[in-house]
């Protein structure tokens, strides 16, 4: 007995929900799982999308336009042409199983008297209330018309997320399956440390700051750049890497620039070697100003990286005592206090184990085919 999904998403990033994507994708038990991936639009530049590409992932994109095209689309028909063209694709592939990622109810709700026979999954990879909560009144009129004309199930990623997911949409079947990391790719790094840094133009004495995620607003990059500012004010052998991509990353380059640290800080955007990346730095700094769980967090405590994150961080992602919590009410002074000294540790003894990516993949199997998880 098979089944077959489609995982939708707005586009494939290199983003920490894009990447549990992608995983699900290449990781599924393929003598049980069918699967496809639909996107609003293709990001070729994504090293995610690649890595799918190369795959041989079948990879359907609503949208196939230049720029200034998919800008007028947008604005012109944008909300009658992705319900018409996803219904048509999830019929022409016969999709039994319709796995939701990111802020895209409003489209499936559509066309929901036409998906009666699709069992409908939804993945909150953020903090609900900005998803699917009444901060977002559309999408959360979506959920509950989903939830009762096509029995619409929501995955968390941790008991506290659905809890709240719970609460906010009055279900009570909410399932947690956490984002995995395969624990092998970042506790198992071949290369050397010398040879990482010598590759990246990193010096090799340096001390090194490092950062992944997306360049947008939550990430507080203009804190932590201050907080690195700093940091070279005792440290003249600093170093950040910032690894990630995003609309704000043209203007987080110009305030580098503008802080005169361009020699000091390294972009790196779009790429699939994070554990190798990660064995380049000596400690990680994450100063979200929110976050669903912040996966990459996980991925640094298995690569062994002390990791200095701001408090509001959901307790989850604190799962050693090398998760050392901040908060962002304090100065750049005290943060580069307690990244400065080594002896500071986080009070969690969790387990990463949890976070094995092949145990959780054989949940979110058995969730698609109806078992028990």
């Amino acid at each position: 007995m098979s089944c077959k999904v489609a995982e939708f998403i707005g586009s494939i990033q290199d983003s920490g929900a894009e990447t549990l994507v992608k995983d699900y994708l290449l990781m599924l038990d393929k003598s049980k799982i069918k699967s496809v991936l639909i996107v609003l639009r293709r990001n070729e530049n994504s090293a995610n999308d690649h890595v799918l590409a190369e795959a041989g992932v079948k990879i359907i994109s609503l949208f196939k336009h230049s720029e200034v095209l998919w800008k007028t689309i947008q604005k012109i028909n944008y909300w009658w042409y992705v319900p018409l063209a996803l219904n048509r694709i999830i019929t022409e592939e016969k999709i039994e199983v319709l796995h939701i990622h990111s802020q895209l109810l409003k489209y499936i709700c559509a066309i929901r008297s036409k998906l009666k026979q699709v069992k409908l999954l939804y993945t909150c990879h953020s903090l609900p209330a900005k998803y699917i909560g009444k901060e977002r009144p559309l999408e959360h009129f979506c959920a509950k018309k989903l939830i009762r004309d096509n029995g619409l199930r929501f995955i968390a990623l941790h008991e506290d997320m659905r809890k709240e997911i719970n609460n906010m949409l009055g279900v009570d079947n909410t399932v947690v399956i956490r984002n995995g990391v395969d624990l092998h790719r970042f506790r198992d790094v071949k290369e050397e440390k010398s040879d990482i840094r010598k590759k990246e133009g990193i010096p090799e004495e340096a001390f090194v700051i490092g950062h992944v995620g997306r360049f947008s607003p939550e990430k507080n990059h203009e804190f932590l750049l201050n907080v690195f500012q700093k940091v070279l004010e005792t440290r003249e052998d600093a170093f950040l890497i910032l690894v990630g991509a995003g609309p704000r990353q043209t203007e987080i380059e110009e305030k580098i620039q503008d802080m005169g640290i361009q020699d000091r800080v390294l972009i790196l955007s779009h790429r699939s070697d994070i554990p190798q990346l990660m064995k380049a730095m000596d400690v990680f700094v994450f100063p979200s100003i929110y976050e669903g769980l912040g996966i990459v967090l996980i991925e640094a405590q298995v690569a062994g990286l002390r990791c200095i994150i701001s408090d509001i961080v959901p307790q989850e992602a604190f799962q050693s005592d090398l998760a050392v919590p901040m908060s962002l009410n304090a100065s750049p002074e005290e943060w580069r206090k307690v990244i400065l000294d080594e002896t500071v540790k986080g009070p969690w003894k969790g387990n990463l184990d949890l976070y094995d990516m092949n145990r959780e993949i054989k949940r979110v199997e058995n969730l698609y085919m109806g078992e028990e998880i």
